[in-house]
């Protein structure tokens, strides 16, 4: 479904990657493009479902203050997603959504045990910048970045480039990316055989048209 210039991920395909991924306590769960928030608040409520009275007061504090990291460009939208977060009872300080960053822009330094995400579909990539009225501003370029493997202006490719960055060793991740993002020439050959050498390529699975 589409609405206010967003695209957001079907409940029940958050759901059952979320149920797959299984998510634990211990685990920090980043979504590099978060929109309002799906897929932290649906691992945040698998693991309360399914630990419950199980965590202790220490992994309680982690649940609440350190368990979920989300970037979202738009503000409005990162809005909604905090809200969201805050309504589930998590009230972490600082916030753990951060808004109005192009999350392709850089390496934020900081490394996850899991990743889930849905980003933007889109054949190019643009530099996104949030001006001072708050309005969205994109030029189209490749981005530079050394931790990536090759410069493309494919958005799917720099976000597989830019969460391979962001996942701890012996992290894992679910991402969903068109049908034919692996499967392309040039760029996406470079980063279909870095995947391929370099992580374990769990599963692929096709959803069907529509």
């Amino acid at each position: 479904p589409k609405g206010a210039g967003q695209y957001f991920t079907p409940r029940e395909l958050i759901k059952a990657i979320v149920d797959v991924m299984q998510p634990q306590p211990g685990d920090t769960l980043c979504d590099p493009a978060c929109g309002t928030g799906g897929f932290l608040l649906a691992a945040y409520d698998y693991v309360s479902r399914h630990f419950g009275d199980k965590v202790d007061t220490e992994q309680n504090k982690h649940l609440r203050q350190n368990f979920v990291h989300g970037w979202e460009l738009v503000p409005a939208t990162a809005r909604l997603c905090i809200m969201n977060i805050y309504l589930h009872g998590i009230n972490a300080d600082p916030c753990p959504v951060h808004s109005g960053l192009d999350s392709l822009a850089g390496d934020p330094g900081e490394r996850f045990s899991m990743v889930l995400t849905n980003p933007p579909f889109g054949k190019k990539s643009s530099i996104a910048i949030v001006n001072e009225e708050g309005d969205l501003e994109k030029e189209d370029t490749a981005y530079e970045r050394q931790d990536f493997w090759t410069a493309t202006k494919n958005k799917q490719l720099n976000f597989l480039q830019h969460i391979k960055t962001l996942l701890k060793i012996n992290g894992r991740c679910a991402v969903v990316v068109p049908d034919n993002v692996l499967f392309e020439c040039g760029a996406g050959e470079t980063v279909r055989r870095n995947l391929l050498k370099g992580f374990d390529v769990h599963t692929l699975l096709r959803l069907p048209t529509g």
